[in-house]
């Protein structure tokens, strides 16, 4: 029997934990004997590796910061790429895709930075995800989790920053009849075992 490859995305803010996350799904995915593929944005490509400097604090030589339209448009050509490169090639080859972060985070941070309906456009005609876990945690319980991480400080970490990326994520996740939300408050396994009955009853048993 022939299975249909799966765009899955997890997003949430930082120190949410979906990085852990997609790698879990990952797994559970392999164990009903399908084919998968992990990946991330910003990705791996030359515009990903350069976003991930500057969210760093790297490219700023004078003290100041990259522009919230610049920072949008690498984001965007990151996204193409990343989809030209790495997610349509895999999915065409039946591979299921589990992606940490795609075009919600940039809809959700460069908000705070740059009018959304502009960064909404830089995205028109991009593959859809056929579902999409928000994954909702309290902005201090994910500050206390990047620390308690060692996790170096972001372009976006600030607690006021994050709210507002918060409230973005879950007006998202409200308009996306593809969209499920799962609370990242309780314990990491807790967390994957809520993730994991949201893509069985979407998917899997089904397939």
């Amino acid at each position: 029997m022939t299975h249909s490859p799966h765009f899955i995305v997890l997003e949430g803010i930082d120190g949410s934990g979906t990085t852990t996350q997609a790698a879990r799904l990952l797994e559970h995915l392999q164990s009903r004997g399908r084919k998968t593929h992990g990946t991330r944005e910003p990705s791996t490509g030359p515009v990903g590796r350069l976003l991930r400097e500057i969210l760093l604090g790297g490219h700023a030589p004078t003290g100041a910061s990259v522009h919230g339209d610049t920072m949008a448009l690498l984001f965007a050509a990151d996204r193409r790429d990343h989809l030209q490169r790495e997610i349509d090639p895999r999915l065409a080859a039946g591979f299921d895709v589990v992606s940490d972060r795609y075009h919600w985070s940039s809809l959700a941070y460069q908000a705070q930075e740059t009018d959304v309906s502009w960064v909404a456009g830089l995205g028109r005609n991009l593959r859809q995800p056929d579902l999409t876990i928000l994954v909702d945690l309290p902005i201090a319980e994910a500050a206390r989790r990047r620390a308690l991480a060692g996790r170096p400080e972001e372009r976006y970490d600030a607690d006021s920053t994050l709210a507002k990326v918060a409230a973005h994520y879950r007006a998202l996740a409200a308009a996306d009849p593809k969209a499920r939300v799962v609370d990242g408050s309780p314990s990491v396994d807790d967390v994957t075992q809520a993730i994991l009955k949201v893509v069985d009853e979407v998917f899997l048993s089904n397939d």
